[in-house]
């Protein structure tokens, strides 16, 4: 074994993950404890998931660079002069060396090992914890269903890039082989089992949790909306949103209260959120800090996205002058996540909110051909941000372009905007633009990361992705 990745940040992940790094799918770590050793009593699973969640906060997935590259890849986003953190892949110029694409791979087939373990366990508990034990469980499949989803959305091309989603994929690794060197899956045979493990989720959880920091059967539902929003399915994608969207669980806040949701957290529209506290927060490393000028402040708004919005707009409240910048940088920083002095790194990451759901929905009604139904959840979603904004009134591919720009002003810096360009088979087009590259054609091999060399080093059955 060349390399070894243990998170040491908590325990329980020494506990459960195989090995990361050149051959972190087939080898087993010095550390790991066989099952039989842990996982004795509900409370080990208890713990377990809780591991599970703590692996959501790393930096190298929503803690800061899935939201961060995502972003930096599309034109809603331009390059300081000092940025140097994700700035290959804001350039298009990656490779399989990369810290990034290594990490990233790392992180989440460690979490999916983890999820694994709790999955395939024979434990049965006591009638009693008999419910409690199946939310746990239907957590993990929502878990590694988002894990995988997150995976396929890096390393491979959107799911209509082929007629039949054939593609190459991310391998599924559902049970730990010390001598396996898994292959590449499809991209259709990926959907697939993130679909069957939101839909075992479902059938197992029947707790409503008190926070919006850990799973519910509407997260997976609203993240359901969103999958299949990706795979063109629009029918199901707005079933899915139409359940959240009537279940009366969430409601979208107040103009007024908009700026400090991601701050505060837990707002009456976060339906699943990364929850950080003054004990677990990543510090100068949080999502915030790649764009504010107290932080590393690599990444500024373009003028691409600022024009999307009227003055009156709430969101433009997120953004803040900055005296210091100037010329082809212009003046403005992101101010979204704001957190700062004893309690930097403590804003809440979105992974899905209410009003991503109503603008699934009026995506999947504009392209069904259901303009009327589209352009009332598009109003919904802009006159909350802007009152005074008139009433969507266009149809047909207009509308559908509206929805577009809306996504990109109600979800900026939450890591959508390259999986809305690829999806859609759109240039990427920066009219405001401080990179190298100012222009990338659909399609394109660089839309999506390099698998890891320490990954294709060591498996000979691992195809690297074309352009690397």
């Amino acid at each position: 074994m060349k390399k070894l990745y243990i998170s040491s940040l908590f325990a329980i992940l020494m506990l459960f993950t195989t090995s990361c790094g050149e051959d972190f799918l087939e080898s087993t770590p010095e550390q790991y404890i066989f099952e039989e050793d842990f996982l004795l009593s509900y409370t080990d699973f208890d713990v377990a998931i809780v591991g599970a969640y703590n692996q959501m906060q790393s930096a190298s997935w929503y803690g800061r660079y899935l939201p961060l590259v995502a972003d930096v890849m599309g034109e809603d986003v331009k390059q300081n002069s000092s940025a140097n953190r994700a700035s290959e892949w804001a350039e298009y110029n990656g490779s399989p060396q990369d810290f990034i694409p290594e990490d990233f791979w790392a992180i989440l087939y460690e979490e999916i090992n983890i999820t694994n373990r709790i999955i395939n366990s024979s434990f049965e508990p006591i009638e009693s914890l008999t419910t409690d034990f199946d939310q746990i469980v239907g957590e993990a499949h929502a878990i590694r269903a988002l894990a995988y989803f997150d995976l396929v959305r890096i390393f491979s091309q959107h799911y209509t890039y082929t007629p039949d989603a054939s593609h190459n994929g991310v391998p599924i690794v559902l049970e730990f082989d010390s001598e396996a060197k898994p292959a590449r899956n499809t991209v259709a045979e990926v959907y697939t089992q993130i679909i069957s493990d939101f839909e075992q989720a479902i059938s197992l959880m029947s707790i409503t949790p008190s926070t919006s920091g850990t799973f519910s059967e509407a997260a997976v539902q609203a993240l359901l909306s969103r999958v299949y929003l990706y795979m063109e399915d629009y029918e199901m994608t707005e079933s899915y949103a139409s359940q959240v969207i009537s279940n009366g669980d969430y409601s979208l806040v107040s103009a007024n209260d908009y700026p400090s949701q991601f701050f505060e957290g837990n707002s009456s529209e976060a339906i699943l959120e990364i929850v950080y506290s003054t004990v677990d927060n990543p510090g100068s490393d949080h999502l915030g800090g790649m764009y504010k000028a107290t932080g590393y402040g690599d990444y500024l708004p373009s003028e691409d996205l600022l024009n999307l919005m009227d003055d009156n707009d709430v969101r433009k409240t997120l953004f803040l002058e900055d005296e210091d910048l100037g010329g082809i940088y212009g003046n403005i920083r992101v101010n979204k996540y704001p957190s700062s002095g004893a309690e930097i790194g403590t804003d809440n990451i979105p992974v899905i909110r209410l009003s991503e759901v109503y603008l699934n929905r009026a995506e999947a009604r504009a392209k069904s051909g259901d303009d009327t139904g589209a352009q009332e959840d598009l109003n919904i979603i802009r006159q909350r941000g802007n009152p005074e904004a008139a009433a969507v009134i266009v149809t047909g591919t207009a509308l559908i372009t509206e929805i577009l720009n809306e996504r990109r002003v109600e979800l900026c810096f939450e890591g959508h905007r390259i999986f809305d360009i690829t999806r859609n088979q759109l240039d990427m087009v920066r009219n405001d633009c401080t990179s190298s590259v100012c222009e990338v054609n659909y399609p394109n091999d660089r839309f999506i990361l390099a698998i890891p060399i320490e990954e294709t080093d060591v498996n000979i059955n691992m195809i690297q992705n074309d352009g690397y």
